[in-house]
């Protein structure tokens, strides 16, 4: 984005699980998974399926003008006339905020996510950005990104004019940071914070999430600024919304990548869980949610406009979860430069490619391969974790299964299928030496249907049991 002015160079198990038959909880499953991506991709999860919902309730207006933002930056969407706003790709940031009640150590975006959205074509792009990647903030110099935010809210008046919403300054220059980082435009800002997050999953009774992997966190901060010991078993559960906000929060037991990952699919969860215990329906939660709306969310898209919100319902409804791509700026497809304590300073020329691949959005695999899991360690239950988080990479799976024990991990390809053989090996970060284009000697025989077979041996990852 061309910027015309210049400034100088941070489970508990519920006790209560769904009840029914065990096909009745997959049928459960597999409907969230069709259904995971439809809102989030607009405004990001709770946004968006909170405000299109509401977009029928006459006397809601009130509240979308209380949450619309200001646009402080110059050169962006906001020019643009809202009957030609969606006819060309756009971009909306999704900013998690940390504010503390007593106003201790500042605030700080410590969650980014920026989506691309192309209207036209019915697809959206996904990046998530660490957020101790170290960026050139406006005003402020090389820091890690996420003090460009804390630096904007505290300096609003300076950076941004007199009487300018802190809250809004803090978005506006986390805009402009991404911007000159991915060196592309950001053109909408949506931020939420976690205290509200935390309330509106109390507001809709918990969310129910099938947890891939058990999660661990010997030192998870605390509001006191003391520690605490957290443990989250993997498994189908419902966490209330401390236990949520900490699932989404956690770092210490695995990494900030890993940290991204857990947060994407915990707003998918919630989006979920929304729809199908039919909240929107019920007046009493419903004026509750919109109070949550009203305290916790602050966007720049001109939602207020009748017709910005229509054509939004529109787009979301057309959108198929198959035309979703998700990213993630890590070690696996940029390179690290340097890494001095936390900070992390990324190689710009794979940062750019990174980013020509987001904005290229979704590859559709026409080959519609099958890709079938088989558990060859004695985890039970690990390839079927693997499978789902497979599928909700976009990948066609076929149901998980056994096989004998194997020590290395391989990756099959038995009918030719290249395109899916080297996405799938890039997403797990497989070497080659355990990638096989024809079935080697010890390849196990071909279960009937699958095109491709991933035979998970004693040296798999706990990451490949995670959504991406």
């Amino acid at each position: 984005m061309a910027m015309d002015r210049q400034r100088g160079n941070r489970r508990q198990r519920s006790p209560t699980l769904p009840q029914g038959s065990a096909r009745e909880r997959v049928a459960l499953l597999r409907a969230r998974r069709r259904q995971r991506w439809r809102w989030l991709v607009l405004i990001g999860g709770v946004v968006c399926v909170l405000l299109l919902a509401f977009s029928g309730v006459g006397w809601v207006w009130n509240t979308l003008t209380s949450i619309r933002q200001n646009e402080l930056r110059p050169l962006t969407r906001t020019a643009t006339p809202t009957s030609t706003m969606f006819r060309q790709p756009f971009t909306v940031l999704l900013l998690g905020v940390d504010q503390r009640a007593d106003g201790g150590e500042g605030v700080r975006s410590d969650t980014l996510i920026l989506a691309y959205i192309h209207p036209t074509e019915q697809w959206v792009s996904l990046l998530s950005i660490p957020r101790d990647t170290v960026a050139v903030i406006p005003g402020l110099g090389e820091q890690k990104i996420n003090a460009a935010y804390n630096y904007g809210y505290q300096h609003a008046a300076s950076l941004y004019g007199p009487g300018t919403d802190p809250a809004a300054a803090g978005g506006a220059l986390v805009a402009e940071t991404v911007a000159m980082l991915l060196n592309m435009p950001v053109d909408y800002v949506a931020q939420i914070d976690f205290s509200g997050f935390e309330r509106l999953i109390d507001t809709i009774g918990g969310v129910l999430i099938d947890v891939p992997a058990p999660l661990l966190d010997s030192s998870f901060p605390t509001d006191d600024y003391g520690y605490e010991r957290i443990f989250i078993p993997a498994g189908l559960q419902i966490l209330d919304g401390k236990t949520a906000l900490k699932y989404a929060r956690s770092r210490h037991g695995s990494s900030d990548f890993d940290r991204a990952q857990r947060q994407q699919m915990l707003l998918r969860a919630v989006v979920a869980t929304i729809q199908r215990r039919g909240l929107i329906d019920q007046a009493g939660v419903l004026a509750t949610l919109l109070e949550e709306v009203r305290r916790s969310i602050k966007t720049t898209l001109p939602i207020d406009d009748p017709a910005v919100l229509r054509d939004l319902l529109m787009l979301a409804q057309a959108i198929d979860s198959s035309r979703i791509a998700t990213f993630g700026i890590n070690p696996r497809d940029v390179a690290v430069v340097a890494e001095i304590g936390s900070d992390i300073y990324w190689n710009r020329r794979d940062l750019a490619m990174l980013v020509e691949r987001f904005r290229a959005g979704p590859q559709i695999d026409s080959e519609l391969a099958k890709v079938q899991v088989l558990n060859g360690t004695p985890v039970n239950g690990l390839a079927g974790r693997i499978s789902r988080a497979l599928a909700q990479a976009n990948f066609q799976t076929l149901p998980a299964s056994n096989t004998e024990r194997r020590e290395k991990t391989m990756l099959i390809d038995y009918t030719g299928k290249p395109a899916t053989l080297a996405r799938l090996a890039a997403h797990l970060g497989l070497p080659p030496s355990q990638v096989f284009a024809t079935p080697p000697a010890d390849a196990p025989p071909q279960p009937l249907g699958a095109d491709i077979v991933l035979v998970v041996g004693l040296d798999y990852e706990p990451r490949w049991a995670l959504v991406p």
